[in-house]
Order: C-alpha cells, then structure tokens, then sequence
C-alpha cells in the first residue's frame, strides 16, 4: 500500500512539472540574427588574431630558447584560437544567411499625382517582400 502511494506521488508530481518550454518566448527578426552574425564575426576576427599573435610568439620564443617549453605553450593556445575561431566564422555566416532570407516591411509611399492643374503629394501603402535564393 505504501508503495502504491509513493508511486502515485511521483506520478502526480511529474504530471505537473514542465521540462521545457513548447513555445519559445520570443521569435528573432532579421536585425536580430544580422546583429548575432556581426558579434560572432567580430569574435572570430579576434580570436584568429591573437590566435595568430600568440602562434607567433610561441615561434619567436622557441627559436630564441631551445631549452623552454613556454613557446610551445604559446604556439598550442594560439592554435587552439585559431581552431576555434572557424565554427565562429561558420555560424557567422548561417546568422547571416537567415537574416537575409526574408525580410518584409510596410511603409506609406509618396508618389506625385496632377490634381486640378497642380501636383500632389498623394501617399499609398506599400508592402515589400525580399526573398533571397
């Protein structure tokens, strides 16, 4: 009987817990994505640069230094940076491609209309879709 109980305790408390959300509680536009492939671009930009300057040093300091292990330290590190900078370059660019995908705007234009011998500004809505392949 006890058994039974707990079991239903754990039946009903697993019942009413969520795991995770269903619905994601917000939904990125395209200046969203572009902005994430802007930061993510930047970072990889950094990092194979100090990659780069670190790989650098970790040489300069082998050649002068047979002895120390300090330049292979450098030479690993900035070639981890280095590494690790190219799946930054390639979400960069999938960011990029999504936020260039579709993008739609509605905005009123002005167009000039001849009305009883003078000329109008008359403004219609306009809808624009972009979708790039």
């Amino acid at each position: 009987m006890k058994r039974i109980i707990i079991c239903l305790g754990f039946i009903s408390m697993s019942a009413i817990t969520f795991g995770q959300q269903t619905k994601p509680s917000q939904s990125f536009t395209s200046s969203d994505y572009l902005q994430k492939s802007k930061h993510q671009k930047t970072a990889a930009w950094i990092m194979l640069a100090g990659g780069a300057g670190l790989a650098a040093a970790g040489v300069a300091v082998d050649a002068s230094n047979w002895n120390s292990s300090g330049g292979d330290v450098l030479l690993a590190i900035g070639g981890a940076s280095i590494l690790g900078s190219v799946p930054l370059f390639i979400a960069s660019g999938k960011n990029k491609r999504k936020g260039m995908a579709v993008s739609g705007y509605f905005q009123m234009e002005r167009i000039p209309v001849v009305h009883q011998a003078d000329v109008i500004n008359m403004s219609y809505p306009a809808v624009s879709l972009r979708i790039d392949l």
